[in-house]
């Protein structure tokens, strides 16, 4: 394995609908959309293996106030190989001094994301 990370190289909309299809949040997501969704990609992560996206992760934020960490995925040939933790990692390392950050996850993979701070919260949370 040659293990690259970046901040600074966006994958396309090819390689990133290869990740998604391996999951059930993202499976239904089309080359167009991910596309425009990429256009505004301010905040990511992305992990190569010899050129080939193996992993990748987003964040939506103002920049100061507030962040959402979204769509982390990691090839399903490279899971359980610490892969995610280097995602999360650097993208809090770009998220440094937002007041307060959130993510959305399957009750799985709560007690993974506690490592890194990461609390459950009381409260609604709604969806349109």
């Amino acid at each position: 394995m040659s293990i690259e990370i970046s901040i600074n190289k966006i994958p396309t909309e090819g390689e990133l609908i290869v990740l998604f299809h391996q999951t059930s949040w993202a499976s239904k997501r089309q080359e167009a959309d991910i596309k425009n969704m990429l256009e505004s990609l301010t905040v990511f992560v992305s992990v190569r293996d010899n050129s080939k996206l193996i992993g990748f992760g987003r964040a939506i934020s103002d920049g100061v106030y507030r962040a959402l960490v979204d769509d982390i995925i990691v090839d399903r040939a490279y899971r359980k190989k610490g892969l995610g933790k280097v995602i999360i990692e650097n993208l809090l390392n770009q998220l440094d001094g937002i007041d307060e950050i959130f993510l959305n996850t399957k009750p799985d993979l709560e007690e993974f994301y506690k490592k890194f701070g990461f609390k459950v919260i009381e409260g609604i949370t709604m969806k349109l």
